[in-house]
């Protein structure tokens, strides 16, 4: 061999072993089975004999940054033996990690919430029975996506600020520098909201919006909470405005263990929402001075008042009843059907409600139609004043 081909190929080999070796830890823990050989693939996937697709692709940048990035693959696709993949049973989120939980020197694992979880409303079990239509139930992954690290970071220019001293005071202890700065991205990521309240309304009504979903399992669909001051909060990013889990987990619940409303330890439960309305302890300024009268607002009215309220059912259903002949214009389903469901004053105050809400609309429309008309003939005016100007 020419010793400049051997100087060549030489060259080659340590370039690539400095590049491996700088690579950060983390990603080469990811993927020590080689499972990036057929995954890196954007196309790899099936389609399954009831003609559902799947999608077996992983991005490997994205995961190397992800909060999973150090559990190797074979650390929740525990049976994964042989090539190709048969009989892969379904992902426990409660199978204990290769990865060490500092505090108690133990592997870790998520069976704590996981434990949680199956008592709560969300639970697929009724004890060690399946519930009817389980499917419809949210799993892990529903709520859960394996997120990217999104540390509180140091700010250009300004390096006194809070991260950047964290940061240092983790290094002065901790030598290993890309290790501190794995756990620093892990403990504070954590600190940070990991969804907008946007983003948690959109992800509970995703199912809680569902009427026929809901109807499966004796609930009522709640999709007024989109017609409250609060919803309106979110849209226009209000920080103190409440989402879901504000008050259905405030401080002092989790939001693994939501209980439904009939129970003594759920914080919507009658005996509990003076508290969770004042948000006591909470960073939300909520309503600290609330009273038990406060309290019994409806927050998302359901059921025959809701129908009231239902823009789907205002817009749609109601138009095909009129043409029917079932239902008059201005004269709401709940005067044909859900005065029985009601007492006589919510009765009364829905009809109130229902009013103001035409009252609103009517005034809007006549108001802009007001000023449409005003502009028409301030428009001809002016130019009426113009033709007489030009004779002149």
């Amino acid at each position: 061999m020419k010793p400049q081909t051997l100087l060549i190929r030489t060259f080659v080999i340590l370039v690539s072993m400095t590049l491996w070796l700088q690579a950060p830890p983390e990603v080469r823990a990811a993927d020590v089975e080689n499972c990036a050989l057929c995954h890196k693939y954007s196309g790899l996937g099936r389609i399954d004999d009831d003609g559902k697709k799947r999608l077996f692709y992983v991005n490997e940048d994205l995961y190397a940054h992800s909060v999973h990035a150090r559990v190797k693959c074979k650390g929740c696709h525990v049976n994964v033996e042989k090539f190709p993949h048969v009989d892969l049973e379904k992902v426990d989120c409660a199978t204990e990690c290769h990865i060490v939980e500092p505090s108690v020197e133990k592997k870790f694992s998520h069976a704590k919430d996981v434990e949680k979880y199956e008592q709560s409303v969300h639970s697929k079990y009724d004890g060690e029975k399946l519930k009817d239509n389980a499917d419809d139930l949210p799993g892990c992954t529903y709520c859960h996506a394996n997120r990217i690290f999104e540390p509180l970071l140091c700010e250009p220019g300004k390096p006194n600020t809070i991260a950047c001293e964290l940061l240092d005071r983790c290094l002065a202890c901790h030598e290993d520098e890309r290790w501190a700065q794995t756990f620093y991205s892990h403990v504070t990521h954590r600190m940070k909201e990991r969804r907008s309240s946007y983003d948690t309304v959109t992800l509970c009504a995703s199912c809680h919006e569902d009427q026929e979903k809901m109807s499966r399992h004796g609930l009522e669909a709640t999709g007024t909470y989109r017609d409250t001051f609060h919803w309106q909060s979110i849209k226009y990013n209000d920080p103190n405005a409440p989402n879901c889990i504000d008050c259905h987990a405030p401080v002092g619940y989790l939001a693994h263990e939501i209980k439904p409303k009939t129970d003594p330890g759920s914080a919507i439960h009658q005996d509990n929402l003076v508290q969770t309305c004042s948000n006591i302890n909470g960073l939300q300024q909520c309503h600290p001075d609330a009273t038990a009268a406060f309290a019994q607002g409806k927050i998302h009215p359901s059921g025959a008042k809701a129908k009231v309220f239902d823009t789907k059912l205002d817009t749609f259903e109601v138009k095909e009843l009129i043409k029917k002949g079932e239902a008059r214009p201005f004269k709401s389903l709940m005067q044909e059907r859900a005065q029985e469901d009601m007492t006589t004053l919510e009765y009364y105050q829905s009809l109130i409600l229902l009013l103001i809400k035409y009252f609103y609309k009517i005034l809007i429309a006549g108001l802009i139609s007001f000023m449409i008309i005003h502009q028409i003939l301030d428009f001809f005016a002016t130019r009426r004043e113009m033709k007489k100007g030009g004779h002149h």
